[in-house]
């Protein structure tokens, strides 16, 4: 009885981190495209207001913190 149980078990956890590996996948996703349209939209501010040299700095920092983790 006791290895039906543990199988079972096994089969329900690796079910399990599939699942939460999706949404995790998913959340993580949800974040990067809000940021993203955050900073496209604060570009697209600051060069409404002139400030060109700035929004172009804030859309080429990203490449920078990228450059830096990768």
């Amino acid at each position: 009885m006791s290895t039906i149980a543990e199988k079972t078990f096994n089969y329900t956890c690796t079910a399990c981190v599939v699942i939460r590996n999706i949404l995790i996948g998913i959340w993580v996703g949800a974040i990067a495209m809000g940021e993203s349209a955050g900073r496209a939209r604060a570009a697209k501010q600051l060069s409404s207001m002139g400030l060109h040299e700035e929004a172009k700095a804030l859309m080429l920092e990203i490449k920078k913190i990228e450059k830096d983790i990768g």
